[in-house]
């Protein structure tokens, strides 16, 4: 007995057509899930809901003629008011509701033509009325992408891509122009022509949806200039450092660093090294601090450090002479043989009760403020240690550097 295989063409490109299928399917519902994009999640329901309504029609044997014309027309509107919600204008008006409104009526009036109850002098104007509407809806379609061609993304040529390519062969279906064997071929034609082109365009349009809600919230947290938290980033950190300071078993310590020379590097150098001197003073003040601590930068030339799990005094004594003597550095490629003169204004975070956002922010200038009244007894050195309970006013102990 003996097993003969036959090659059937058709039945080859029905299972290229629907791994295609499957595979987009797969991503949309993966990525839409991953990045909680729920246009993906759409075109995944779009689809399994026009496949299931052909598997229906065979399984039901319901004229394939009919039910892939009313198919066509139903998935070129879904495609069209799908691109009419993504491209939209930020404030609509009549006209593009009337726009909707007339399409909406064409459609059903299309509808009712090409599902049989017609009677035979309406049914003979099927193929008018289905080169009407795919001119209604190609118009609608340019039209959208004249209003919104400068505020929406390059990702919209792949959904015009998509969407004409499957009202193309709508429109060829529906006036009879190609016919098939077998009446889902015209449904899967379509779906193969719209489906991957949207399917990238969505993806396109979430990666830079992403990109900009991080640059957004980036803005929030880092300096742009010099890539160190802002101010919000540090207050939210020294409140949290408060909180559990009582049952830390270790030391938490505040550094704020202010560049003595910055006016005067700026009238060497020129205003136009502003932003250089920022990025380079940042760059050195990362380089002394470790990966548990964070750097932040105030205004101008001021910048604060918060360092946690340092072991007692001789610790925080270290990390201020090392951040004094960051600023020393001259074999930068950035500002070669250029100094800074670092101060450094150095408390221990051993509060009595945590901070609030409103009392750290005062408690943050009270401690700045500092700079202005440095004592003239500590006019040769560059660390200067505050109280906690003074906070505004110089301690009497020092930390023992030659800076």
């Amino acid at each position: 007995m003996s097993l003969t295989l036959a090659f059937n063409p058709g039945l080859f490109a029905l299972g290229i057509a629907v791994g295609v299928l499957g595979l987009v399917l797969l991503l949309s519902l993966i990525v839409s899930y991953a990045y909680d994009e729920r246009t993906l999640l759409a075109l995944a329901a779009y689809l399994s809901l026009m496949v299931a309504a052909v598997g229906v029609g065979q399984q039901l044997q319901m004229g394939q003629g009919q039910l892939q014309n009313l198919l066509l027309v139903a998935g070129s509107t879904v495609m069209a008011a799908f691109q009419m919600w993504l491209m939209r204008n930020r404030q609509s008006t009549v006209l593009a509701k009337a726009a909707a409104a007339i399409v909406g009526l064409a459609t059903l009036g299309l509808l009712w033509l090409e599902s049989g109850w017609a009677p035979p002098v309406a049914m003979a104007l099927a193929i008018p009325a289905s080169l009407a509407w795919t001119a209604m809806l190609l118009m609608l379609s340019v039209t959208l992408l004249l209003q919104s061609r400068d505020t929406v993304g390059p990702w919209k040529w792949w959904l015009l891509l998509g969407h004409w390519g499957g009202l193309a062969v709508s429109a060829l279906f529906l006036a009879d122009v190609v016919e098939v064997p077998q009446g889902y071929w015209a449904v899967v034609m379509m779906l193969l022509l719209q489906i991957p082109p949207i399917y990238l365009s969505l993806v396109w349009r979430s990666r830079l949806l992403n990109e900009s809600r991080l640059r957004s919230y980036s803005a929030n947290t880092t300096d742009p200039l010099t890539g160190l938290a802002t101010v919000n980033v540090l207050l939210e950190r020294l409140m949290r450092v408060t909180s559990r300071a009582p049952q830390s078993g270790t030391t938490s310590a505040l550094f704020v660093i202010d560049v003595l020379n910055w006016q005067g590097l700026l009238n060497e150098l020129g205003a136009e090294f502003n932003e250089k001197m920022l990025l380079e003073a940042a760059m050195r003040l990362r380089r002394s601090i470790g990966d548990n601590d964070l750097a932040a930068r105030l205004s101008g030339g001021r910048f604060a450090v918060v360092a946690q799990g340092l072991k007692g005094d001789e610790e925080i004594a270290a990390l201020a002479t090392r951040l004094v003597v960051s600023g020393l550095r001259i074999d930068s490629p950035l500002l070669s043989g250029v100094e800074f003169k670092f101060r450094v204004i150095v408390l221990e975070l051993r509060l009595k009760q945590p901070l609030t956002l409103l009392a750290a922010q005062t408690w943050m200038e009270s401690v700045s403020g500092v700079f202005k009244k440095w004592p003239s007894s500590h006019r040769s050195r560059s660390i200067l240690v505050v109280s906690e309970d003074l906070m505004g006013r110089a301690n009497d102990t020092e930390i023992d550097s030659d800076y």
